[in-house]
């Protein structure tokens, strides 16, 4: 919210393709994010932890949310999937995480 994005939707249920934790839009941009959070960076620390399963379970539940919410379902808007890191008291966003 402190950059300009209005919340949409907090842990939005993607049926069985799980949950969103966050679903944002920023003038004509929709942000569909995940949040993870870490005490440590073992295993290579967040941004390791969403791999192609996680990936597609994300494309998939932003398809659902898309097919209940006609008004964002349309070419005026833009879609993104970012990453939120929490770790060490520290936030990083990571843009654009599905090509």
């Amino acid at each position: 919210m402190q950059r300009g994005y209005k919340i949409i939707s907090r842990n939005y249920y993607g049926g069985k393709y799980g949950e969103i934790d966050i679903i944002a839009q920023k003038e004509s941009l929709i942000v569909f994010v995940e949040v993870k959070s870490r005490s440590n960076d073992h295993f290579g620390g967040g941004i390791y932890s969403i791999g192609n399963s996680k990936k597609k379970h994300l494309r998939k539940a932003a398809e659902h949310f898309l097919s209940k919410n006609d008004n964002y379902n349309n070419k005026s808007f833009t879609f993104r999937f970012d990453l939120i890191i929490v770790q060490k008291g520290e936030v990083l966003q990571v843009e654009d995480i599905l090509r």
